[in-house]
């Protein structure tokens, strides 16, 4: 989210950005953050914000002593890329087997075949392709999403790669910038849970999506 979230940076905003993998290890997610936000005890500024949605309860049981908490009302951070839960559970609805692509995944190496070259590492190629294509051989479509922000044909030929090795039909979404800016701008409506110092994340606000 690195892009996308720098598009909307001004003075008083300060990033820490994480490793792009934590999603896949949500038992490790919490200790890793919390002890970002335990740095932030002293700092002067008002409000940390979370770019991370529910993440398969990664970040339940965070919170700060000292700063309220913002964080976006999505079990999915993939809403955040298409701008609301909303039109996320409208492709989801429409075709829940997708897996998504963005310019920042494929660039971190985890797409299904960055992901393939990485089991390359562990096992043997044949071994390797059964283990990736088992993992996902619920999904029915490869999904890249287009946020506007320099998106090459390099990113999309490597979607499109994907979508020939898994053997699956590949298409191309509108995403959109608006979850971004209302969080990094302080327009915190319904899409968003705001903390009180002390108070920390439950499952529970989350259970009105």
């Amino acid at each position: 989210m690195k892009d996308e979230l720098l598009r909307f940076q001004t003075n008083g905003i300060s990033f820490v950005f994480l490793e792009q993998s934590l999603h896949r290890t949500p038992q490790k997610m919490k200790p890793i953050i919390q002890e970002e936000i335990d740095k932030a005890e002293n700092w002067e500024g008002d409000y940390i914000i979370l770019s991370y949605g529910l993440c398969s309860n990664g970040i339940v049981g965070i919170k700060s002593k000292s700063h309220s908490i913002v964080i976006p009302r999505v079990h999915d951070c993939i809403a955040l890329f298409l701008g609301s839960w909303d039109r996320y559970m409208e492709e989801h609805n429409k075709e829940p087997g997708t897996y998504y692509l963005t310019k920042g995944w494929i660039e971190e190496g985890k797409s299904p075949l960055g992901i393939y070259q990485e089991y390359c590492q562990r096992y043997d190629k044949e071994t390797a392709e059964w283990v990736i294509k088992e993992e996902l051989k619920n999904y029915t479509r490869i999904a890249l999403v287009d946020m506007g922000v320099e998106l090459s044909e390099t990113h999309r030929e490597h979607a499109q790669e994907n979508a020939r090795f898994l053997h699956l039909r590949y298409e191309e979404i509108k995403g959109s910038l608006e979850f971004f800016e209302k969080m990094l701008r302080g327009l915190w409506d319904k899409d968003f849970i705001v903390l009180n110092p002390g108070e920390e994340v439950t499952q529970e606000l989350f259970l009105t999506l």
